[in-house]
């Protein structure tokens, strides 16, 4: 797509959240205050209510507290800078990451309205299983994954700058023995894995935002672009035998296993795949029975599951992103 067709489509697809007010001469733009859920899902509940934006929502292992990104909002001309809007990095369509600076991880205590801020110049957290968090660090010219103390104290450096130029999107085994994250090599986004000291760096795939499989954590899930839409594809770790889970001329994207691995929650535009709006599925874990949770104007990513159920997404409603959360009937 020329650059030219993807800004006018960029702007068709803001004009969208949109509406005339009473007096046609004064028009404001409108936001919708909150997601429209689908009747395949119950109790919608706004968790988060601050002016950032707020990314990439993760609930704590006991399912008390949730981690995300908090980033500030950048407008250039005017307008809405979606590319700052989307995750805090990157374009709509492209999925080389650049990661935001002003990005910070904050930890809150789900359905509680006091938030702890983390950490500064940090993205992507990720409960390790000693307890510590492991992140993205994103001070240094080219960041790097490391992790802190469970209260944000110190930082301890795992990766290198030189094995990549952008570390991001970390995830980590239940043993903790290794490590699989996202990187920019020669250009391209791969996925590669290494220990917890930073060592057996190996480059797995192309690829980006990796998650393990719950009930099999020699398989990773992750988001690949095929003929200029993003797919969902699993990757056996041992035998490196590849599955795509996804198909279609529309996005479907960051997928989240469930704690039982029989569902994956994923984001997709294929309500309207002219336009970049995203919206929650869910469907059984060998793709099929494919149910629509979120709808309308607002635009949805990084969905997570709770221990009970429970999804945790976050949407553009009320025009910050914030994290909201809704339970699937499935």
């Amino acid at each position: 797509m020329k650059k030219g067709i993807l800004f006018a489509t960029i702007l068709l697809s803001v004009s969208f959240m949109y509406s005339c007010t009473k007096k046609p001469q004064t028009q404001k733009a409108v936001f919708p205050s909150a997601p429209s859920a689908t009747g395949n899902a119950e109790n919608l509940t706004r968790e988060t209510n601050e002016p950032s934006n707020e990314f990439y929502p993760r609930v704590s292992v006991d399912g008390k507290y949730l981690f995300y990104n908090a980033i500030e909002t950048n407008t250039s001309g005017g307008g809405l800078n979606i590319d700052n809007l989307l995750s805090g990095r990157g374009s709509l369509f492209n999925p080389v990451v650049v990661t935001n600076k002003k990005t910070k991880i904050v930890r809150k205590e789900i359905g509680m309205p006091t938030t702890n801020p983390l950490k500064d110049n940090a993205a992507d957290a990720t409960v390790m299983p000693n307890g510590n968090i492991l992140f993205t660090y994103v001070l240094p010219s080219k960041p790097v994954i490391a992790y802190t103390s469970p209260e944000g104290m110190g930082i301890n450096y795992v990766s290198q700058s030189e094995l990549g130029d952008d570390d991001s999107q970390p995830v980590i085994s239940k043993d903790g023995s290794k490590i699989v994250f996202s990187t920019l090599i020669g250009g391209n986004r791969m996925i590669c894995s290494m220990d917890q000291k930073g060592g057996s760096f190996t480059v797995i795939t192309e690829g980006y935002k990796p998650q393990f499989l719950p009930n099999d954590e020699t398989r990773i899930v992750y988001n690949l672009t095929v003929n200029k839409y993003v797919q969902m594809f699993t990757l056996n770790l041992k035998t490196g035998q590849k599955s795509q889970l996804t198909t279609g001329e529309y996005h479907n994207k960051d997928a989240a296993y469930s704690r039982d691995g029989r569902y994956v929650a994923f984001v997709s535009n294929r309500e309207t795949p002219t336009s970049n709006r995203h919206h929650v599925y869910v469907m059984k874990a060998d793709g099929t029975e494919i149910k629509q949770i979120t709808q309308g104007e607002t635009d949805e990513a990084d969905p997570t599951w709770g221990l009970d159920g429970m999804l945790f997404f976050s949407s553009n409603a009320a025009k910050n992103y914030s994290i909201w959360k809704a339970k699937p009937r499935l």
